[in-house]
């Protein structure tokens, strides 16, 4: 087994990366008298963020030409999404002030709007914490908290009212309709309820959480039609309560 190496000679110092982008070993701090090494800068790899962006379109997008590292069928399954959906979400949220890509005083660009959707969805889609996701996207924990809070808040304001609405009497009669073809008349949509697993649930609670499977979760009624349309939700109920018991809770 090896030991970890020691910083006993200034050759043996890793490099930092300094504000103006340049490289240099970090000097001895003065004053502490302990003569460790006192980096001038941030680490190499700390935020690389043309990096991070470029990494970003090769696994999932491809650049120059080349095909994605992950085809559909895995960028699916990670994002919890198809990609044509992403993208649309991507064009109608990029331009947006948060999103946009700017420019620093020193003249260098700053975080793409790739960036921050992408750490928005790893911490939605796995549940993951702001620091989990700093390590691919490259940016700051503050900046992944609050990609998070305005995507949230563009979802529900801008897609909301299209989509998780009731339905309109046109609508309801194609669906009673096609319905009634497949011998259910009268049947409007398939509610269902699911339990998501919470692995963070505080001790004090852990009781009322709890499902007869032994885990700790939190209960999401849906309202969908046979194209998957959701146009009714709740979600909160403690996963210790059935079917029945949430939907004598459901606003619906």
């Amino acid at each position: 087994m090896t030991s970890p190496p020691r910083w006993s000679s200034p050759l043996t110092w890793p490099l930092f990366l300094n504000r103006d982008g340049g490289l240099s070993r970090p000097r001895k701090c003065t004053g502490r008298g302990t003569g460790a090494p006192c980096p001038v800068g941030w680490p190499i790899g700390r935020k690389f963020l043309s990096l991070a962006s470029s990494a970003s379109f090769a696994t999932y997008f491809g650049v120059d030409g080349l095909p994605p590292v992950f085809g559909r069928q895995q960028f699916e399954r990670r994002f919890r999404m198809p990609l044509p959906v992403f993208l649309r979400i991507y064009h109608a949220i990029k331009d947006r002030p948060f999103w946009a890509q700017r420019v620093n005083a020193t003249g260098q660009p700053q975080a793409h709007p790739l960036q921050k959707l992408v750490a928005a969805f790893r911490v939605l889609a796995y549940g993951e914490s702001n620091d989990r996701a700093e390590e691919y996207v490259r940016l700051s924990r503050s900046t992944i908290a609050l990609a998070v809070k305005l995507f949230t808040e563009f979802m529900v304001d801008e897609l909301g009212p299209h989509y998780l609405r009731p339905r309109t009497p046109p609508e309801i009669e194609k669906i009673l309709a096609r319905n009634a073809e497949r011998g259910l008349p009268g049947c409007l949509g398939s509610l269902d309820c699911s339990h998501w697993e919470w692995s963070s649930c505080p001790k004090a609670r852990a009781g009322t959480y709890q499902g007869r499977d032994g885990r700790r979760s939190i209960v999401i009624e849906a309202i969908c039609d046979e194209d998957t349309w959701i146009y009714h939700i709740f979600a909160g109920s403690p996963g210790s309560l059935n079917d029945i018991n949430v939907l004598y809770q459901s606003p619906m």
